[in-house]
């Protein structure tokens, strides 16, 4: 899994139902005095709730997993690791900044806004925007609409909770979707084919493509698979086929065209490399001209 590590799959799959969790136990410990369709979840967390500490401890559970998600999601792009982090901080202070009894709490208000405008915004700010295959959830056009759907949601939550109304329904949606898009993002990078690994759905309709098109992951002594500088793997088919390229027995990323090879190569140091040279260039499954 290089581009996620293993336990950022445990943090995000354990926020939501942390979260989820946390709002079904508080809110029945509460009695009838709390209705979960027009209070709040802070409410739960306040000093006025019976076993704050439930609630509260939930939402910095949640911020802990959004910071552990953010440092393990290698694929996501950096200023979107950033929010998501900074995001689940700002969880963590909210869960340290309950509402008193009576009144409003600043801190506690402020550290909402921010937190909702920071796990709003994660989701864009994520997005690869790369020739490269990238994971579904990371892509500019889905990335953009869920960033929309949140900021939609928060503008719902606000009408709601100014107007009396639904306010509990409405936060209760914007968090839910917030929590459980982090593990949407982990799953697509682990089931989309990203460079350094075959795609799997290649995996399971032909095993044998596989192992022509990427190797049996066996490397010969000194780092070398192959004897040549440059080893240009077979075409993996797809939505966007590529080529594999290894340079000195290390994977170098995808290849769609001639091109990529040699700025591949260029960018690890080999600037005179000659694609119809046998003795630097190994093609495997095809010749220069094969990309599809």
């Amino acid at each position: 899994m290089r581009g996620v590590a293993w336990w950022a799959v445990v943090s995000s799959s354990a926020a939501p139902v942390v979260l989820v969790a946390g709002w079904v136990v508080a809110a029945g410990l509460q009695g009838p005095g709390y209705d979960p369709f027009t209070d709040t979840i802070s409410e739960l967390a306040g000093a006025g709730a019976v076993d704050p500490w439930l609630m509260a401890g939930a939402i910095g559970v949640l911020g802990v997993c959004h910071l552990v998600t953010a440092l393990g999601l290698r694929a996501a792009g950096a200023a979107g690791r950033i929010a998501l982090g900074a995001g689940g901080a700002t969880a963590i202070l909210v869960a340290l900044s309950p509402v008193p009894m009576s009144g409003g709490s600043m801190r506690h208000s402020t550290g909402v806004v921010i937190g909702y405008s920071l796990l709003a915004l994660w989701p864009a700010l994520a997005a690869r925007r790369s020739r490269q295959p990238s994971a579904w959830g990371l892509r500019p056009m889905l990335a953009g609409m869920v960033t929309a759907l949140f900021l939609l949601g928060a503008l719902w939550f606000l009408e709601e909770l100014w107007g009396h109304g639904d306010a509990g329904v409405a936060e209760r949606v914007l968090t839910a979707g917030q929590a459980l898009w982090p593990l949407f993002v982990v799953a697509s990078c682990l089931l989309t084919g990203l460079p350094g690994r075959a795609p799997v759905g290649l995996a399971r309709r032909d095993p044998a493509a596989v192992r022509d098109a990427w190797g049996d992951g066996r490397v010969q002594a000194g780092g070398m698979s192959a004897k040549t500088l440059v080893t240009v793997h077979a075409v993996v088919p797809g939505p966007r086929p590529f080529r594999r390229v290894e340079i000195q027995g290390y994977d170098a990323g995808p290849a769609f065209r001639a091109e990529d090879v040699l700025r591949l190569c260029r960018d690890r140091g080999h600037h005179d490399v000659n694609l119809d040279d046998p003795a630097q260039v190994t093609w495997v499954g095809g010749d220069a001209a094969t990309w599809s």
